[in-house]
């Protein structure tokens, strides 16, 4: 969840909620317009033409061909508008969010789904790092050239501004974000108009000698060196791309219909990102600045337009200067921010496909929370010690990432278009864009790795892929453990009729034992049985607690809910049975939400409402082999649940359960592991409790 999901959260907190939080209608009034969507995910695309246009013009200057950035100005703007109708494609396939890891999971495979989820998470870090970064240089822009060795120091303290604030829990709201938002749209466009303006007179003089200095490249070396220049150049700017996937992957919060506001969101993201950034280019073709120490070319055309337009007025000039820099900064820092909240939520949604640890999953929960921010700080810290805070360095890697999570997702793009080609109008405009954005988003990697491997593209790659060979590790145990669990509650339902006990028609719940059931009956069943043993069969009837969790980041619609109600319900039904044939009855209560921790504790306080006398109990999982896997990816939901209701002085005994997963397949030769179809279509921050009586 990023900056988008906590404006529309916002917003909808300022309405009535209607009472059930599945409904369609609570979607509805949590939901954004496309100039409030804009504005909230507007600052993660437009924040990078603060780097990505000078780092290609960068790459010109390098090899003496600066006036070459007019044709970069063009394609830029191009590559803008391609990649953004490719992702006006992927929301309209997924208007429930997910983006580029929903594309590559369920449009490619599962397993390019983990990687573009790996990216995905290393992307989040670098976008904190890169843009610490960044809005350090452009504050210092306005100091003198002795105060670069002060770097380090704006670097740490930004950093830890920003890890100390969402560890806090800050809420960003539409008040904060739209004036700097907008005041940066504002001060960046006036300011590229009028240094364009300035130099009105030599904009052909750039436009001839753009066309003369192609044509000697050509002429001297041959085209495919010419090629080279622009194509280095262009993938060295590939960081003016980065953000342009954000709406996707926050399209739940957008107001329905959601592929329509989508696109007019999109459509107004990549007009304001092709007029910053390919502006800026256009400033760098007429100004041609020189590089100097310690400061932004931003900062460098910026001041030379201001001395051109205001040659006396010295404090007028500063003061503009200081605002757009000041803007640029705090547009920076917002998008940073959206690297804390946006890589937890990734994890999460990995979690629920079980490529990551479960507790991740437990967004709600104000430990897991923080640990995500934390992580993502450390990891953002280290990038920057790495790189000692360079953009340069770290725009690499940043864009590598990137463009391999475009390359997944487009890749998915094009074969849902080719499967699905002549179904419905215009199918060869979307199948020849999708295609287009492909092309250039593989280009553009193939560019990067080849061309950068010694600036620490491979370990850009290196990182992602070891982040997946844990996600797979990952979904393996969880297969061999649900295997087990399956088998386990399969043992424990054996029943003997000839033992039945007959119940009285309405039997009183005296004495009820509380069982805390999750997606394994198993562990519910042998909770029950445990605490019989425990008390000595003291308790004479049976709380059912079981919860239906839902993805921490989309919702899949009604088929989906309606899909697990039933799984759970007849998960249900069977230790209901159970009890009966051995004279206990039960009641269930059955919960469904994005969070199994929080629903769980609503759920055991209704019980304990109805019945004073419970006492719930949960198992912990210990699995053999045991060792540190068994804690980090075990016993997480029943530790927070007891610690909650302990809160409200209400008992929860947590009863360890051995599972035998057996030798770790996991670098053994054979079939992959069993990839169920991903349900990670489920919406965040709605739930629903339902109440029956079990049979008997």
């Amino acid at each position: 969840m990023n900056l988008l999901s906590k404006v529309g959260a916002r917003l909808s907190a300022r309405r009535k909620s209607p009472k059930n939080p599945m409904s369609y209608e609570t979607w509805r009034s949590a939901a954004l317009v496309a100039v409030l969507a804009w504005a909230g995910v507007g600052a993660d695309s437009l924040s990078s033409a603060n780097y990505g246009p000078e780092e290609a013009y960068k790459a010109l200057h390098l090899s003496g061909h600066e006036p070459l950035v007019l044709w970069l100005a063009l394609i830029t703007a191009l590559t803008v508008v391609v990649i953004s109708l490719a992702y006006v494609q992927v929301i309209a396939l997924f208007p429930s969010g997910g983006g580029g890891y929903q594309a590559a999971t369920r449009l490619v495979h599962p397993l390019a789904g983990l990687v573009s989820g790996s990216a995905l998470v290393v992307d989040y870090a670098l976008t904190i790092a890169i843009s610490v970064a960044a809005a350090s240089d452009a504050l210092l822009s306005l100091a003198p050239p002795d105060w670069l060795q002060y770097k380090p120091f704006a670097l740490a303290g930004g950093l830890a501004l920003l890890l100390t604030l969402n560890l806090r829990g800050i809420r960003e709201s539409i008040s904060v974000l739209a004036p700097i938002f907008f005041g940066f749209l504002i001060t960046h466009v006036v300011l590229i108009g009028f240094g364009i303006a300035a130099k009105g007179d030599e904009l052909v003089s750039a436009v001839v000698e753009a066309e003369r200095q192609a044509i000697e490249v050509t002429t001297e070396t041959g085209l495919w060196s010419l090629i080279a220049i622009i194509a280095g150049a262009y993938a060295a700017g590939a960081g003016t791309y980065t953000g342009i996937e954000a709406l996707s992957n926050n399209a739940h919060a957008l107001k329905p219909p959601r592929a329509k506001t989508g696109a007019r969101a999109m459509a107004l993201i990549a007009l304001s990102l092709a007029v910053i950034a390919g502006g800026i280019m256009l400033l760098y073709t007429v100004w041609l600045p020189e590089i100097e120490p310690g400061k932004t070319l931003n900062a460098i055309v910026f001041e030379s337009t201001l001395e051109q337009l205001f040659p006396d007025q010295e404090l007028a000039r500063q003061i503009v200067l200081t605002v757009a820099m000041t803007f640029a900064a705090a547009l920076l820092l917002v998008a940073a921010s959206s690297g804390f909240l946006g890589g937890p939520a990734v994890l999460a949604s990995m979690a629920y496909d079980k490529w990551a640890p479960h507790s991740f999953a437990h967004l709600s929960s104000k430990l897991v929370a923080q640990n995500g921010v934390l992580a993502m700080g450390v990891a953002a810290g280290i990038l920057l010690t790495v790189t000692g805070g360079l953009v340069h360095s770290l725009v690499v890697l940043y864009s590598i990432n990137v463009f391999l999570t475009f390359s997944l997702s487009l890749t998915g793009l094009v074969r849902h278009g080719i499967a699905h080609r002549g179904e419905t109008k215009g199918w060869r405009i979307r199948l020849f864009i999708a295609c287009l954005a492909l092309c250039v988003a593989v280009s553009i990697l193939i560019t990067l790795f080849v061309a950068k491997f010694s600036q620490g593209a491979w370990a850009a790659l290196l990182v992602a892929g070891m982040l997946a060979a844990c996600g797979y590790w990952v979904r393996d145990h969880y297969r061999r453990f649900d295997n087990a669990m399956d088998r386990t509650f399969e043992d424990l339902l054996v029943r003997d009729p000839a033992a039945a006990v007959e119940l009285p028609k309405n039997a009183r719940m005296k004495r009820p034992v509380g069982i805390v059931t999750g997606p394994h009956g198993g562990a519910g069943l042998h909770a029950l049985m445990h605490a019989q043993r425990l008390f000595r069969g003291g308790f004479d009837s049976v709380v059912i607690i079981s919860a239906g969790e839902v993805d921490a980041e989309c919702y899949g619609g009604h088929e989906a809910l309606e899909r697990l109600k039933q799984q759970v319900g007849e998960r249900c039904a069977k230790i209901v049975a159970w009890s009966r044939d051995h004279g206990m009855p039960a009641r269930v209560y059955t919960g469904f939400s994005t969070d199994a921790v929080e629903t769980l504790e609503q759920l055991c306080l209704k019980a304990r409402a109805d019945h004073p006398n419970v006492v719930f109990v949960a198992t912990r999982p210990m699995t053999r082999p045991h060792g540190w896997a068994s804690t980090l990816l075990h016993g997480g939901t029943a530790l927070s649940l007891q610690r909650r209701l302990h809160a409200h002085d209400a008992p929860l005994i947590v009863l360890p359960m051995r599972v035998d997963l057996g030798p770790d397949q996991f670098f053994r030769r054979g079939p992959s592991p069993a990839i169920a179809e991903t349900t990670s279509q489920k919406g965040r921050d709605h739930g629903s409790i339902e109440t029956h009586e079990g049979s008997g």
